[in-house]
């Protein structure tokens, strides 16, 4: 098993990490740059060149590899100028004078060009590429990719098509295995440009984000348990069943984690075992918060970056600011968590979902996720209740235009 596992910048992470002997990369990058990356800014770690350049002495002093992130899922026609390719080239001479391993992309553009003037650097194929068929990957590792990651939220429940990847590729394949994304999620392309945007240097909107995507899922989430369950996370218990096809590399987020969150999180996927919480290990993470050890200044910056009365109402920040403290759960224990799922509870959960070839079937005809949801997903029934009108109430300003 090799562990691909997000690099914080918390001081002394990558050290922390290498007792792993899983861990054979780091990834990481700065909190905004021209091409930008898959987490908004203001969720992230103050960082420079300087600090990506000790990061990545620090990871080859441990045997680790590190891995630069350009993985927007688009450049908002940057490439398209001469300005704009000046940019990029001037970005990606940095980034491999750097010492870094390899780089994160999404954007076959990127891959032609990093492969044609970086040839040192291994080119990894992000999720955001929506790489979920075996021609789609196929075209990918024709134009040079070394990696491949898959579309978690089209393919960690199909098994067929896993198969089948595998089958037809000879580059390496990548699973994400703690996300909690819900499958077939149609905000999917929308989070993902939305995200790219807001951590891109050149954006006018400067970082902002007003992440409804977010607000979305989570209110599906506690509206109706069923989707905690069929939420495409992968257990540590359950690797073996991906490994049995032959997938030996997986990857671990957030970037946003906190350290000793993060620990827990690789530990138990080395490990193969977890007794707790379920969502300790894949519920989204965003240090925006006191209670998550968040430094004063991060949280500080994130209210510079998102207080702009002349893009919206500050009550309306407020409550949503309220909404994501709500949601963003630091206490996983069953007497203090919103939800709590018995992760040893789920024994058994995937291989039957298996063995009935999810993919295949109508959810409303098949009762199998709800009857495991009403086994395993414990609710603070009040604080349920309160968050969901928050909830509502954001989502009729969204739709009223009252929020702005």
């Amino acid at each position: 098993m090799k562990l691909s596992v997000a690099h914080t910048f918390e001081p002394g992470i990558i050290s922390r990490l290498s007792a792993f002997p899983s861990v054979y990369e780091v990834y990481g990058k700065l909190r905004s740059d021209p091409i930008g990356g898959g987490r908004s800014s203001y969720t992230l770690r103050s960082n420079s060149w300087n600090t990506v350049r000790e990061a990545v002495k620090e990871a080859h002093a441990h045997g680790i590899e590190y891995n630069y992130l350009i993985n927007a899922a688009t450049l908002n026609g940057l490439e398209q100028t001469r300005a704009g390719q000046k940019t990029i080239r001037k970005l990606l001479d940095t980034i491999a004078l750097c010492g870094v391993d390899a780089v994160t992309v999404s954007l076959p553009y990127l891959l032609r060009l990093v492969k044609t003037h970086y040839p040192q650097l291994k080119v990894r194929v992000g999720v955001f590429a929506l790489i979920d068929n075996v021609r789609k990957a196929i075209e990918w590792e024709d134009m040079g990719a070394d990696t491949l990651c898959l579309s978690s939220i089209a393919l960690n429940r199909d098994f067929d098509t896993l198969a089948a990847l595998k089958e037809a590729t000879s580059c390496a394949l990548q699973l994400i295995v703690n996300a909690s994304c819900l499958p077939g999620c149609t905000h999917e392309l929308t989070h993902m440009n939305m995200l790219s945007t807001s951590s891109q240097s050149s954006s006018k909107l400067k970082g902002y984000c007003l992440d409804y995507c977010v607000m979305h899922c989570s209110q599906k989430r506690l509206t109706y348990p069923i989707n905690y369950i069929r939420s495409i996370w992968i257990r540590p218990e359950d690797l073996h069943m991906y490994e049995e096809l032959g997938y030996t590399n997986f990857k671990i987020v957030e970037r946003s984690c906190p350290g000793d969150l993060l620990i827990s999180r690789v530990a138990a996927y080395e490990k193969r075992s977890f007794e707790g919480n379920l969502l300790a290990l894949v519920a989204p993470v965003a240090q925006i918060k006191k209670e998550q050890k968040t430094p004063l200044w991060q949280r500080l910056r994130m209210i510079a970056t998102m207080a702009k009365p002349w893009h919206i109402k500050l009550s309306s920040l407020l409550a949503m600011k309220k909404y994501g403290e709500a949601i963003i759960m630091h206490d996983y224990t069953k007497e203090n968590a919103l939800v709590y799922i018995e992760n040893k509870d789920l024994d058994g959960f995937l291989k039957g979902l298996k063995d009935i070839r999810c993919t295949t079937l109508n959810c409303k005809r098949c009762s199998y996720c709800q009857e495991w949801a009403q086994k395993t997903v414990h609710y603070n029934a009040p604080e349920r209740e309160r968050i969901l009108k928050m909830g509502n109430a954001l989502d009729e300003g969204l739709l009223q235009g009252s929020l702005w």
